[in-house]
């Protein structure tokens, strides 16, 4: 269920996109001041890719996805997730529509953009990737278990780091009362 979620949360921004910008339309043609900051916004670049605008690549099955491809999918979840946690408050907390339209543009570019940083994979291939884990079972399951170890070795990681923090504060502790005293 966890990785389904995950996989997921790049559709619901996407999806989520036509809503935004239909009510940004709606709420900017009522009055001639909001108009008139439409007017302004337009000369703001806002970004306009998105993973959705975005051709899945072709031949990405269970069967010819490498383990290194599916590593670098895992990785390009996680910053996909953390793109969405940026951004999915601020979009729920925007009541302007025009204002929560602008946010998810940059949230869409910043999802494209996240997958562009991860080595080894392509925008079109995180894409097929997911669109084929939705359909093939197995598929899902590989990723969810890439997901685990991706998950212990994060958090081994984590804690080797405390625990080299917590050496590293023992010999500063100790060095604090070598300090001589001056009158």
């Amino acid at each position: 269920m966890i990785g389904r979620i995950a996989i997921a949360t790049t559709a619901a921004l996407a999806l989520t996109t036509a809503g935004f910008a239909q009510e940004a339309a709606e709420g900017t043609t009522d009055q001639g001041a909001a108009q008139g900051e439409t007017q302004q916004n337009a000369e703001k670049e806002v970004p306009t890719r998105t993973l959705e605008a975005i051709e899945p690549a072709e031949g990405i099955t269970n069967e010819t996805l490498t383990d290194e491809k599916l590593r670098a999918f895992v990785q390009s979840l996680v910053a996909v997730n953390t793109v969405a946690q940026h951004f999915m408050p601020r979009i729920e907390a925007e009541a302007d529509g025009e204002k929560r339209a602008e946010l998810m543009a940059y949230a869409n570019d910043s999802i494209v953009n996240a997958i562009e940083v991860i080595a080894d994979i392509t925008p079109a291939e995180f894409k097929a990737i997911d669109i084929a884990a939705q359909q093939d079972q197995e598929l899902n399951q590989r990723i969810l278990d890439e997901i685990k170890v991706a998950a212990a070795e994060g958090k081994a990681a984590e804690e080797a780091a405390e625990n080299e923090a917590e050496a590293a504060e023992g010999t500063d502790g100790g060095a604090e009362g070598d300090v001589p005293q001056t009158e």
